[in-house]
């Protein structure tokens, strides 16, 4: 599809067909790239919200194909992020969590009408589950359910259940190295226990189930220095978005948002999450009340909707799609 402006929200009529449509549109103010996914248009939608800040996925698409069958897949670079931040570069204005939500909700109108459905069901994945969450409880009217996967509860309940498991695996294993920097963290005041504790776990984050998606951003980043293009787009991308909206996670506690959920609401946690944490999600959804919620336990680390995304869809396509058509 060409990157007309407003080409990917164009009101049109259409048939039972395929769709693949990428470019970049107005949104808050300024041009973003979306793209518009599936096998039939007449699935239900998903909006899918991105990680990081700033792990954009206009380059990873592949990694959606096993979802299109039963759901066209919005994805989109958001404010400050891969081929939005290209856009728009360094001054991108509105780098805040009210201003992005208002984006999200841009977005979930802007496809619900296009496609003549009701609402949209969103998808947030780690920094976009917390941002997943705040924009169903400022416009629940615009989604038919919220579904969170690696999905943030609050920084210290995440970094402290991420040292325990650390400390655990360092005891089975004779690190003593981990262990002797987990002990000098804990003696530290806050705030600077907690990054030190962040970086004294770090060696045992990430799940061996992740490896086949962090190796394939890895081979996609290469080596510096980044030419122009995608891969320094997406890079500068995910700096930008790290250095202007990521130091407002740190204090984040989605509980303080209240616990009524104004949607049906989902989890679905890799149970060797250790970055987002998989009790943290487990005990969120417990506590959560809504009309309608389930907590999905699944096989994989923080990246188990892409690495098991039979389970994934399979949760997807059983629980969440019946609400939306």
């Amino acid at each position: 599809m060409a990157a007309a402006a407003s080409s990917c929200l164009a009101s049109r009529s259409f048939a039972a067909e395929a769709i693949d449509e990428t470019g970049f549109i107005r949104i808050g103010g300024i041009d973003q790239w979306v793209a518009v996914q599936g096998h039939d248009r007449r699935n239900p939608l998903i909006l899918y919200l991105h990680g990081g800040p700033g792990e954009a996925q206009s380059p990873f698409l592949q990694q959606f194909l096993p979802w299109q069958r039963d759901f066209t897949v919005v994805n989109w670079d958001q404010r400050g992020a891969g081929k939005t931040f290209g856009r728009n570069g360094a001054t991108t204005p509105g780098m805040t969590v009210d201003r992005l939500v208002e984006d999200v909700a841009e977005i979930a109108h802007g496809v619900s009408t296009r496609f003549a459905q009701r609402k949209v069901i969103l998808v947030g994945q780690s920094w976009g589950s917390l941002l997943g969450v705040y924009a169903i409880k400022r416009h629940p009217e615009l989604f038919h359910a919220y579904v969170g996967t690696a999905q943030v509860v609050s920084i210290p309940a995440t970094i402290a259940d991420l040292a325990r498991y650390a400390r655990q695996q360092a005891a089975e294993t004779g690190d003593t190295a981990t262990l002797a920097a987990l002990d000098a963290a804990a003696a530290l005041a806050d705030p600077a226990k907690l990054g030190a504790m962040r970086k004294a776990s770090s060696k045992w984050a990430a799940s061996i189930s992740d490896l086949p998606y962090t190796k394939m951003i890895e081979d996609f980043r290469g080596h510096p220095p980044y030419p122009a293009g995608d891969v320094a787009d997406w890079v500068n991308g995910g700096n930008f978005s790290g250095n202007t909206i990521g130091p407002t996670m740190v204090t984040m506690d989605m509980r303080t948002l209240g616990l009524d959920m104004p949607v049906p609401f989902f989890i679905m946690q890799g149970r060797d999450d250790h970055i987002t944490g998989f009790e943290p999600a487990r005990l969120y959804a417990e506590d959560a009340r809504a009309q309608k919620k389930a907590f999905v336990p699944l096989d994989g680390g923080h990246y188990a909707c892409f690495t098991n995304p039979g389970a994934f869809v399979g949760a997807l396509r059983e629980q969440v799609r019946p609400l939306a058509i």
